[in-house]
């Protein structure tokens, strides 16, 4: 392509390949929400080679992004917007109150206005459409989330305790390891890169040595030699952290050998922990 374009994720969710028509599987390598701006970098075949608003990139059908241009998009993203908090909810229309789609957590939409029971926010189509009080609430910008606690994120994530594996996942459908991270630091105002190997050296984070300095809402990551993350999870004190596993979907284990929920597995090959100051 010989110009960046500029556009929206238009699906509730998408996933996003490592190349043209291979978004399934372990092609996938991560996954965009409704209203997510991209940049549009490469096209082949009616696919769109898109960069998100993490810097991540992938493949996806050309269909599912909606083609706007650059000053528009720029407005948009400054406009205030609903994060949703919600694991799932539904996008109603304004004259019947039917679904018009649905919207998972850590979308963020467009307001354009409210009544008392509902926000009003914009589709990448076009159209508009209502959204309960209740699922979310407004932030003054695409970008601007309010910082929270890792009280919030551990408990947010106790939510999800059960929650089957998701190979690049993003969403309460199903999440990978550093998805699951990721998703739960952003809905508290924190930005963290896409993968385990990135979380581990980003810039913004002070590394922690020693199991007995770790402290609620520490990322502590796990891998084999050389040094490289390959899975990451949340600490929440009592020698435990919450995951989401390949083998059992998102759990609580232990570093404690003598608990029930020990790992050996993953205490073998545990490398470090980064603290995220939110």
């Amino acid at each position: 392509m010989s110009k960046t374009l500029y556009g929206f994720v238009r699906q509730e969710f998408c996933n996003l390949g490592e190349k043209p028509f291979s978004i399934l599987g372990e092609s996938v390598v991560t996954q965009a929400r409704l209203s997510e701006p991209v940049k549009i970098v490469d096209e082949q075949n009616h696919w769109y080679r898109i960069e998100m608003s993490d810097g991540y990139s992938g493949w996806i059908q050309s269909w599912n992004i909606e083609v706007i241009n650059e000053g528009f998009w720029h407005e948009w993203l400054n406009s205030p917007h609903v994060l949703i908090m919600d694991k799932f909810t539904t996008i109603l229309s304004w004259s019947d109150f039917r679904v018009l789609c649905g919207a998972v957590m850590a979308t963020r939409l467009r307001l354009i206005g409210e009544n008392e029971s509902y926000y009003i926010v914009a589709l990448p189509n076009g159209n508009s459409g209502l959204v309960s009080k209740s699922a979310g609430f407004v932030i003054n910008s695409f970008g601007d989330i309010p910082r929270g606690s890792y009280d919030n994120i551990i408990s947010t994530a106790k939510k999800f305790i059960g929650l089957p594996y998701y190979w690049g996942g993003t969403t309460p459908y199903g999440f990978d390891c550093s998805g699951f991270v990721q998703t739960l630091f952003l809905i508290n105002g924190y930005k963290l890169p896409r993968d385990a190997d990135l979380q581990f050296v980003f810039k913004d984070g002070e590394s922690i040595d020693g199991r007995s300095r770790l402290q609620k809402g520490d990322a502590v990551f796990f891998g084999k030699a050389p040094v490289k993350p390959s899975h990451v999870g949340i600490y929440i004190g009592n020698m435990e952290y919450i995951h989401s596993s390949g083998k059992t979907g998102v759990c609580i284990n232990s570093f404690s050998p003598e608990a029930q929920n020990y790992r050996e597995d993953l205490d073998r090959i545990y490398i470090g922990a980064r603290r995220y100051k939110l």
